[in-house]
């Protein structure tokens, strides 16, 4: 592991503190080097994502004395780091924030300079204070079912809390942070269709809140981790340690970050060390502090002069530029050192277009408008809604029967549902479908009715004088064993007189019955029981089924199987005259 001595410039620092408290507090310096000349205490006068290359200005040189110097922390084991910083956050926090302090306070520790706004976590979009009615509200970077913890301790640790967009907030919702793509995180009413991130098994920020993040989640784990056992390991609100360091490196601190340490030590006592001295961190998971980091203590990369404050920011490159669409304002861009991650210049914003991509008019016919949205920014247009009528139906057709209209059926739109034809009546036909005729010999009448409308027809039937031309059997009757049959009686089909008397056919005397159910079934040595029902009187018999033969096809193991008893698979064996002495007396026992 690397490890590196910067007596000199802690003792530079110290100086420079000793001279820099005795002077007025300003806001941001506008120098060339983007550092405040001096941090306040009672608002936060840091600028985004302006790296901080510099403890100057801040009270860090009087908080890091005696044992708690870098060079003697930068020293110590991985373990002995996290138990020297764990009493040092625990013995200088002096003041309890409450949860109502976060909400409170967050115009002083999340504003830009003393403008009166709170900068949200996530998104970076400003909002007015108080979140009640703001469209944020408090967001636990180390998710309270992660930490064990409810809104208090380190539920309230201003160190901790940071003011979110409530709709970017419930996206996180209690998710680790770790590399992930799938859904974006939009903001709500504070942040109204900004991403602030994207989430699904993980939660991943964007690139220039990764390092703040990390660092919070540091903090906690060091202030916490002996208090609380779901804080006491970094895993159990990352990814992997190594996915920490990595952001940790890339999204280095700014001067806002550190101004928002600056107010919150004044508050309750403590610093965020890994604000102050980022490549403590890599000391706390034993691992080797990267060259060419830029830290405001200037201790990563082996320059003792600093890091990144003598850089000449020859090479430089634009960030965070993104294009103008039809209903967003775009970014030309910051620019930053190559060399030393140090933002040189800020962008400017430029201005919508307002030329929509609009798709497709939708119809809604219920409302009576047509809608039409854009893809790149969901603005909607709407217009009155105008059908064509192009795709029409019938519905509500019926046909005419012999005693009922029917009716044509109305042409309607498919599209819009209006009733574009209404239909006409049909006219019943008067055309009966009529079931045959029945007679009634006593009135000699015949009667029919319509199948469709019931309508009865009745005229004489001329009964004396029929032919009896159709004639029909009726009243047949089989004989079974025990009950008379009859033959029937041959009736005319017109007039139902009977031509021909039936006559009585006597019973049978002779069951048929049904096939045998088994009732006890035979084995080798006794007859079984089975029993037949006659289908005409019920009449029941019994029938004895022989038992099995020792000549049967079946195995001696088969035969011993159909038997009830080990006396019977003796008896059996002696007859077969394959009695075995020891076989008889196993199953004799």
């Amino acid at each position: 592991m690397k490890r590196y001595t910067k007596s000199a410039v802690a003792l530079l620092l110290a100086l420079i503190f000793i001279i820099s408290s005795t002077l007025p507090i300003f806001a941001v310096d506008a120098r060339a080097s983007g550092q405040p000349s001096s941090y306040s205490t009672s608002y936060n006068s840091g600028e985004r994502d302006v790296v901080c290359t510099t403890l100057s200005g801040t009270r860090a040189a009087s908080y890091y004395t005696g044992s708690n110097t870098y060079d003697n922390l930068s020293s110590l084991s991985s373990s002995a780091l996290l138990s020297s910083l764990r009493t040092l956050l625990t013995s200088t926090h002096k003041k309890n924030s409450s949860y109502d302090d976060c909400k409170n306070m967050a115009d002083q520790t999340d504003c830009e300079n003393e403008n009166g706004k709170v900068l949200l976590l996530y998104t970076s979009v400003t909002s007015t204070a108080g979140a009640a009615n703001s469209g944020w509200n408090r967001e636990h970077v180390w998710p309270k079912s992660l930490g064990g913890y409810e809104t208090s301790g380190p539920g309230a640790d201003l160190h901790h809390i940071r003011p979110s967009d409530n709709k970017v907030n419930s996206c996180r919702g209690n998710l680790k942070f770790g590399v992930e793509s799938s859904k974006p995180a939009t903001g709500g009413n504070a942040a109204s269709g900004v991403v602030g991130g994207y989430y699904g098994s993980y939660f991943e920020p964007l690139d220039n809140v990764k390092g703040d993040v990390a660092r919070i989640c540091l903090y906690m784990y060091v202030r916490y981790g002996g208090s609380y056992s779901k804080c006491s390991s970094i895993t159990n609100v990352f990814q992997s340690v190594s996915l920490l360091l990595e952001w940790c490196e890339e999204d280095p601190v700014d001067t806002w970050e550190m101004g928002r340490n600056e107010v919150v030590a004044a508050y309750q006592g403590n610093r965020n060390v890994f604000i102050d001295y980022p490549e403590l961190a890599w000391v706390l998971f034993d691992k080797e502090i990267p060259d060419n980091m830029t830290t405001p203590s200037g201790n990563a990369g082996g320059s003792s002069s600093g890091g990144s404050t003598t850089c000449t920011h020859t090479n430089t490159t634009v960030k965070n530029a993104t294009s103008a669409t039809c209903g967003k304002a775009g970014y030309t861009g910051d620019t930053y050192c190559t060399s030393c991650n140090a933002k040189i210049k800020s962008g400017t914003t430029i201005a919508a277009t307002g030329n929509h991509s609009f798709g497709a008019w939708v119809d809604n016919a219920a409302l009576g408008t047509s809608t039409r949205t854009c893809s790149v920014c969901g603005k909607t247009e709407s217009k009155d809604f105008e059908c064509a009528h192009s795709v029409t139906s019938v519905k509500n057709q019926t046909n005419a029967t012999c005693g009922k209209a029917g009716y044509t059926g109305d042409t309607y739109c498919v599209a819009c549902g209006v009733t574009v034809i209404y239909g006409e009546s049909i006219s019943a036909t008067g055309l009966h479908s009529y079931n045959a005729w029945v007679i009634n010999v006593e009135a000699n009448t015949k009667t029919r009715s319509c199948a469709t409308c019931g309508a009865e027809e009745t005229v004489s039937a001329d009964l004396e004088n029929c032919t009896h031309s159709f004639t029909i059997v009726r009243n047949k009757l089989d004989a079974t064993c025990s009950v008379d049959g009859y033959t029937g009686d041959v009736c005319c089909a017109t007039c139902s007189q009977i031509i021909t008397k039936g006559e009585k056919i006597a019973a049978t005397g002779e069951h048929i019955y049904s096939e045998m159910v088994i009732i006890t079934e035979p084995t080798l040595l006794k007859s079984g029981l089975g029993k037949q029902v006659c289908e005409g009187c019920a009449d029941e018999k019994l029938s004895l089924i022989p038992a099995l033969s020792t000549e049967s096809s079946l195995s001696v193991e088969e035969l011993i199987a159909c038997l009830d008893n080990d006396g019977e698979r003796i008896l059996l064996l002696l007859t077969l005259g394959m009695a075995d002495r020891l076989l008889i007396e196993e199953l004799s026992n």
